[in-house]
């Protein structure tokens, strides 16, 4: 056993270890036993109609965990992702972790039977932007994020588990840091706490270089016929908007010959038209419309939960581009988080461009981290942590011309 210890701490041998079984499991009466001794029950669900029934304790876990747990972890989005992305090789499976019969856990995971073998990931994807477990704070945390593991490597059609998007300040951080393997470069989430300007009158006086620019757009705009903008719940007319800015993302990815791989896939249109809406949904989704002369200049996709605007999605009409209307919404928006009581913070989302970093004022480190569960596993953590990057660097670098032609023979 000391050996195995030895070995355990050599980087490159401890998946090993986990793969054959040296590590990391335990026998299913072991684990009975350990979960009776501490009044833990762990279990999996797996059929849409067991995942629907737990939606209400789910919502209820939701709220209280919402200091760590982002938008990108509710209930609701994942019931309607499961609508759109759920098919003969893609699962959603809950792994829920109760005390003493009360739910503390929920841990949501697409599971994917794929070339490379069975591959775990967060749920929501690619709607999810950052990634975590729903969990209650205290002292027992980590170690309900580990026996949730344990169930995880106990399903057997998994070997390989890739969490992306875990921020530094996230339930799951300090367990993942420790457990897993970093995968990629740590990135950077900028963000804006507001909570020091009393009104978005404060904020616009607080010299924010970006607001000196957009307020000769603004002008520009009021001179073209007049500007209005606005900030919409779900509804027919959020569910327009939604349909729009795709159409303007696309024809935007044409001319730049970016592959954008998630806006090609009409069941993200599709997923996100749904929840836009649905006023009867709790995913906190909330579309900016910036209109100009009555023309639809510039939409912004977010969603707000526990106190935080998550900026999802920008896009501008073409006829509009040269004006920079993207910009204009970005500060309308955080001008509206500002002035309203329940949100605190505007989060542009990874990575740290310029244009975000101009409206920023904090920011948290963002990593991806991967498990190998088993023996293919891998194949596709080399896939996750070599080839797909070397992939997407080559694409970036090809001619635009070829770029483009490449993404249209790819619809």
């Amino acid at each position: 056993m000391e050996a195995l210890l030895i070995l355990h701490e050599v980087a490159l041998l401890e998946p090993l270890l986990y793969a054959t079984g040296l590590i990391g499991t335990a026998t299913a009466d072991e684990r009975a036993e350990a979960r009776e001794a501490r009044g833990v029950a762990l279990s999996t669900l797996r059929s849409p109609e067991a995942v629907r029934a737990m939606a209400p304790e789910w919502r209820a876990l939701e709220a209280r965990a919402s200091a760590t747990a982002t938008a990108f972890q509710s209930c609701d989005l994942h019931l309607v992702w499961a609508r759109h992305f759920c098919d003969a090789r893609t699962e959603l499976r809950l792994v829920t972790l109760r005390k003493n019969g009360r739910l503390v856990l929920v841990w949501p995971l697409a599971v994917r039977q794929t070339a490379l073998g069975g591959v775990a990931s967060w749920a929501g994807d690619p709607i999810g932007q950052y990634g975590d477990v729903v969990v209650e704070a205290g002292p027992d945390r980590d170690r309900w994020i580990e026996a949730a593991f344990r169930e995880i490597g106990a399903w057997g059609d998994v070997s390989f588990l890739h969490l992306c998007g875990v921020r530094a300040d996230s339930a799951v951080a300090r367990w993942a840091g420790r457990r897993g393997r970093k995968i990629g470069v740590t990135q950077e989430a900028p963000a804006l706490d507001h909570s020091p300007f009393e009104n978005a009158e404060a904020f616009a006086q607080a010299g924010w270089p970006q607001a000196k620019r957009n307020a000769k757009r603004i002008r520009k705009f009021e001179s073209m016929g007049g500007m209005q903008f606005e900030t919409l719940e779900p509804g027919d007319k959020a569910q327009a908007l939604v349909a729009a800015a795709f159409g303007f993302k696309r024809a935007w990815l044409d001319r730049q010959g970016h592959f954008g791989r998630a806006f090609i896939d009409t069941r993200l249109e599709a997923c996100l038209a749904e929840l836009a809406g649905d006023a009867g949904l709790r995913s906190g989704l909330v579309v900016s419309h910036l209109a100009v002369g009555g023309e639809t200049a510039a939409i912004e996709i977010g969603f707000r939960h526990g106190g935080i605007h998550y900026a999802f999605m920008g896009a501008f009409a073409p006829d509009f581009a040269k004006h920079s209307p993207g910009f204009v919404v970005t500060e309308l928006t955080i001008r509206s988080c500002v002035e309203a009581p329940d949100v605190g913070e505007y989060d542009p989302l990874p990575p740290a461009d310029d244009y975000k970093l101009a409206w920023s004022n904090r920011r948290v480190k963002v990593r991806d981290y991967g498990f190998v569960l088993g023996w293919s596993g891998y194949a596709a953590h080399l896939y996750a942590a070599h080839l797909r990057p070397a992939l997407k660097t080559l694409y970036e670098r090809l001619p635009l011309k070829l770029r483009q032609g490449l993404r249209f023979s790819s619809k």
